[in-house]
Formats: structure tokens, C-alpha cells, sequence
């Protein structure tokens, strides 16, 4: 279990990063990089703080999970998963596995996984900095 300081942590950067995601989904034109790619680079880091709220174990292998994830809702799209169980396009489970298969998303995942070590190692070092000055 996480303690409750990062899971206030965690939970604030889950917060900011599903706000991002919606800002760019209803406001950001489609024809832009930012829609195409920005939310999938952003959701791993978005789906890997949700998790941390509630879990502490490995968190240096989460982010691989994570972008694990990704993949696994990828292929679920290259399968028409979405179509094949029913789902009207543009309903809630439809948005949510998605509909259409893509190879930059799966470096976008990628992207997003490279940022969570980013701010991990980022975190750490600032961590350790500040406990050699106090």
C-alpha cells in the first residue's frame, strides 16, 4: 500500500495529467501533433500515477507494465476487439479500447514510458540532493 503522502503525490499527478488529456481532446484540433500523438505519449504516464496511488511495489518495473498495457489495448484495436464485442464507435467502451490500430501509438507508449524513467530518475536525484543539504 502506498503511503498517504504519495498517494496525495501520485493522485495530484493523475489529477493535472487526466485535465491535460481533456483539454487536448476537446480543444486541440485534430490536424495538430499535439491530438494525434500528445495523449498517447501522455496516457502511460497517466495510467502509471493512477496505479501508484495504490500500489508501491516495483516501481521501477511499473512503467514497462504500463507501456505493457498500452500495447496489449494496441492489439486489442488490431483486432477490432471493440467492433467484435458490439460497441458503438463513439460510445464510452469504444473510446476507451479504441478503434483503430497504430504503429505510432505503440512508440508513442514507448515515449511515455521513457518519460516516467525520466521523472523517476529526475525525482531521485532531487531526493538525493536534498538530503545531502539538510
Amino acid at each position: 500500500m502506498q503511503s498517504r503522502r504519495g498517494a496525495l503525490y501520485y493522485g495530484a499527478w493523475s489529477a493535472v495529467l487526466l485535465v491535460i488529456e481533456i483539454l487536448i481532446g476537446a480543444f486541440v484540433p485534430h490536424s495538430t501533433w499535439l491530438r494525434a500523438y500528445g495523449g498517447d505519449v501522455l496516457v502511460i504516464p497517466l495510467i502509471y500515477c493512477l496505479v501508484r496511488i495504490f500500489v508501491q511495489i516495483w516501481p521501477r518495473v511499473m512503467p514497462a507494465v504500463m507501456c505493457g498495457i498500452g500495447f496489449l489495448a494496441e492489439f486489442a484495436q488490431y483486432l477490432h476487439l471493440s467492433d467484435r464485442l458490439g460497441f458503438a464507435r463513439g460510445s464510452l467502451p469504444a473510446i476507451i479500447i479504441g478503434t483503430s490500430f497504430s504503429w505510432w501509438d505503440i512508440l508513442c507508449y514507448i515515449a511515455g514510458m521513457l518519460l516516467i524513467y525520466a521523472a523517476i530518475r529526475l525525482r531521485t536525484h532531487a531526493k538525493r540532493d536534498e538530503g545531502r543539504t539538510s
